[in-house]
């Protein structure tokens, strides 16, 4: 038997490998849902700022749960079935291929498994001019419903292309793993759907159990991993019952890039100096557009982006940025709270006054431009505490700075005015894209990882998560994931 622990996306990709190369699985997760979970008081100092899901928290560990202590950055763990993918915003891009040359294997190892995680979340989108960069590897389904606004800005966009793409730029529909035919269009997307129609990995996890050699145990919390001869052996606490362990194969590590740092350090020790953690510099940024859309504010619409815009210009980043763009919702007017507080009464006046014309970019950059990060680990097993503390963020701020420059430089081209007094630039972590913990490389030294995610001297655990990237290029991130996972699960099943 195989144990995989953590039901987010990688252990769903990973699982469905082993599956299809025949070897039996047993999914150990926490496993928290939302019926038991909107019963749970929260926790005092909890985020406000977090996503919840029809007004639960749930899909969170606290930082006490997780046993972290947070210096300059706003990391999350999650003990939800289905990881973050319960509140994450469904956006769906391949890493672009030339931006792995610091990857330990061909870019071309992952295609047949982008293939496999495409059908496992049924991605909806269109063919279009990112489709030379950012390929589809399995046919789409239709792509979801354009806002007025949207529809407005690609017209604009299109007439604009030649000039656009001599700056740089790129453009076209969002792609999501999302089910378009479900959707209502009533404008939940980001905070609970009704119907289902947003992809994730708990829904992946029911499918899961129809499948023959899978078993699935939530109410585990996984203290300790040890390998032994001829397998493996889990330390864990269920909840309602007595310590118990878990004997098997080999491991599969899908827990987040935090909850396996803990779970690695507890287990085998901590190196003195630290390890890294990489995320992408996120950052909010509401745009003006240059000519009203009427009915945009009263208009029926899903609330997930709208567009996609990747800017390829070395004079304002070396590596591709890649920019969302959405109309009204309520987790990006909460992220822009912040910024409207400061900016004052105008900041109000020009939500009243111009709401037609109002949109918003969500931004992230190549992890090399990224704030540094380090983790300290402090004592073994379940006691083991992490401390994840940030460095210097100026050089960050000042690359996305840089795009806001470029987007108010292009404003003409682009249709819209970038409201740059109202950029709010995310803490590391922000945005759920981090990882490189335990980086893959050919040569793996102390604390790295080979290209099937082992560290050294341990050949039946393998690290399947966001932990073993080597980088994280700008574009979004799940997809790609699910794909390092899928691929890892199939070369160990060999």
């Amino acid at each position: 038997m195989n144990l995989v622990v953590g039901s987010g996306p990688s252990g769903v990709a990973a699982t469905s490998a082993l599956l299809d190369a025949g070897k039996p699985v047993l999914m150990l997760d926490i496993g928290r849902e939302l019926e038991a979970a909107s019963r749970r008081a929260e926790e005092p100092g909890e985020d406000p700022a977090r996503k919840l899901v029809f007004g639960s928290s749930y899909p969170y560990l606290t930082d006490r749960e997780a046993g972290l202590a947070q210096k300059g950055t706003r990391c999350l763990a999650s003990g939800g079935k289905g990881g973050l993918s319960a509140v994450w915003g469904a956006s769906v891009l391949p890493f672009p291929e030339d931006e792995l040359s610091d990857w330990p294997f061909a870019a071309k190892d992952l295609h047949e498994h982008y293939k496999k995680a495409a059908v496992l979340l049924g991605i909806s989108g269109a063919v279009d001019g990112l489709a030379p960069r950012f390929p589809f590897y399995s046919p789409p389904l239709p792509p979801l419903k354009h806002s007025r606004q949207a529809q407005s800005v690609l017209a604009h966009w299109a007439r604009h292309e030649a000039e656009l793409k001599r700056r740089g730029f790129a453009f076209g529909r969002a792609r999501h793993a999302v089910d378009s035919a479900a959707c209502e269009y009533d404008g939940t997307c980001l905070s609970g759907c009704e119907r289902g129609a947003i992809w994730s990995a708990a829904d992946a996890v029911e499918k899961l159990k129809k499948r023959p050699g899978f078993e699935y145990h939530g109410g585990v919390r996984v203290l300790a991993i040890e390998e032994r001869p001829g397998g493996v052996r889990l330390h864990a606490a269920r909840e309602g019952a007595s310590r118990t362990v878990y004997d098997g194969k080999k491991i599969f590590l899908a827990c987040g890039p935090l909850a396996t740092a803990r779970l690695v350090c507890g287990s085998f020790g901590a190196p003195a100096g630290g390890l890294p953690l990489l995320s992408q510099p996120y950052f909010v940024l509401p745009l003006l557009l240059d000519r009203d859309v009427p009915g945009a504010p009263e208009e029926k619409l899903h609330t997930l982006a709208q567009l996609y815009l990747e800017l390829d210009d070395p004079k304002t980043s070396p590596r591709l940025v890649h920019l969302q763009l959405y109309g009204h919702n309520e987790v990006i007017a909460e992220r822009l709270a912040g910024a409207a507080a400061w900016a004052g009464p105008l900041a109000d006046a020009v939500k009243r006054r111009f709401a037609p014309r109002l949109m918003a970019i969500q931004g992230y950059l190549h992890s090399d431009k990224g704030v540094p990060v380090r983790i300290t680990a402090e004592g073994r097993g379940e006691d083991c505490r992490l401390t994840v503390a940030a460095g210097d963020a100026s050089a960050s701020k000042a690359a996305v700075r840089r795009v806001a420059a470029k987007l108010a430089g292009s404003s003409g081209e682009l249709g819209f005015r970038p409201l740059s007094f109202m950029l709010k630039i995310g803490l590391p972590g922000e945005g759920n894209h981090a990882g490189g913990t335990f980086p893959m490389r050919s040569t793996p030294g102390p604390w790295q990882t080979d290209v099937q995610g082992r560290l050294q001297g341990h050949e039946r655990v393998h690290l399947v998560d966001s932990s073993v990237l080597p980088s994280l290029p700008s574009s979004t991130f799940t997809y790609a994931v699910m794909a390092n996972a899928s691929r890892i699960a199939s070369q160990a099943a060999d």
